[in-house]
Formats: C-alpha cells, structure tokens, sequence
C-alpha cells in the first residue's frame, strides 16, 4: 500500500482561491504562504493538486501542487533550504518531469520569506473575506478601466468607494479580479493596482 503524502496528517489543512478548481491539501505553513504568493502572482492562471506518479526506477515521486503559469506548468516543491542533488538524481528528477509536460519550480524559505512580498501577501489574505458590496466593485473596475494601473490613493480618487479601499483592493486581488504588485515595497497608499 502506498504511504499517506503528507508529513503531518494532524496539521493537514486546504488552501482554496479562485485560481483553484479544488481545495488544495497543505500539511506545511511554508508551502501555504508559497500558494497565497502563487495565487496572486498574475502569472499564475491554475493551482492544483496533482496525484502522481510514482515512478519506481530511478524512484521519483511527481506528487504535489502544479502551478499553470503562462510559461508552462510547474511541479511546485518547497523546502527549508534546498536539498542538494547529485548529477544523476537532477537528471532523473529533469527527465520524469518532462515526461509529464511539468518544470520544477523549488522555493525554500528565505525565498517564500522574503520581503516585502511576505509581509504583504499575508496582508492581503487577512482580507479576503472582507465584503465589497457590488456598487464599490464596479466602481473600482470602471476607474481601473479607465485609468489603467495606478496607485491605491489614485484608484480611490477616481473610484470614490464608500468601502476601505486597501481592504476592498486586498479581497479583489484575493478573488483573483485584479492585481497588486507585492514585491516592490510595503502594501499602502502608493501600491500599484491593476485590472486582470
């Protein structure tokens, strides 16, 4: 019989947003802050949970989450710090993933940590249940339209939301209805928004 996936049956936990058909299992809080990045990286059009194969000879396990990204799709593997591999084990590892039309895509922590991309997407999760009533959405999506990517405090000129803005800008990007850049500097005032 084969062994149960995940580590940490106790800690298993789904990470569920629009980019996903399915819940998503996560039994590791690194891989969980790696999914929140993935889903609001525009880049990013598919995450799911991919079941195998297990393959025997070299021994090789492609289970895990798959990343469609525009540029092709990635077996997504997050580690601590990255394991080291001999020649043999990479070209093994390079060889069943291409078999199966997949790229390896390894984050460790410092890279999953890193900020302010760390800092602000937990920010952004914080609201995704925040309610943006359908007046503020389409507001927000006209004056995007209009003005293209522009800063929070220009987007809530032109928009004029009875919402908070950084909150209502958070639970859309959340819904994957647009885009923040998180990786420049701290979430605020002058974080540029875009439409999908």
């Amino acid at each position: 019989m084969r062994p149960h996936p995940f580590r940490n049956r106790a800690a298993l936990t789904f990470f569920t947003s629009s980019k996903c058909e399915m819940a998503v299992p996560v039994d590791d809080p690194l891989l969980l802050h790696a999914l929140r990045q993935a889903a609001l990286d525009p880049k990013v059009r598919k995450i799911y949970h991919w079941a195998g194969p297990e393959i025997e000879c070299p021994r090789v396990s492609l289970e895990g989450v798959v990343l469609d990204r525009v540029d092709g799709s990635f077996l997504l593997r997050v580690h601590e710090t990255r394991p080291e591999r001999t020649t043999g084990e990479a070209a093994s590892l390079a060889y069943a993933l291409k078999r199966h039309g997949l790229r390896l895509l390894e984050r460790d922590a410092s890279d999953i940590r890193r900020e302010p991309l760390f800092s602000n997407s937990d920010l952004v999760w914080s609201y995704a249940r925040y309610h943006v009533s359908i007046t503020d959405r389409l507001r927000i999506a006209l004056a995007l339209e209009d003005g293209g990517p522009q800063s929070v405090m220009e987007l809530e000129e032109r928009a004029r939301p009875t919402c908070d803005i950084l909150a209502a800008i958070c639970a859309l990007a959340c819904d994957d209805l647009l885009c923040i850049d998180t990786h420049r500097e701290p979430l605020g005032l002058r974080t540029v928004v875009s439409s999908r």
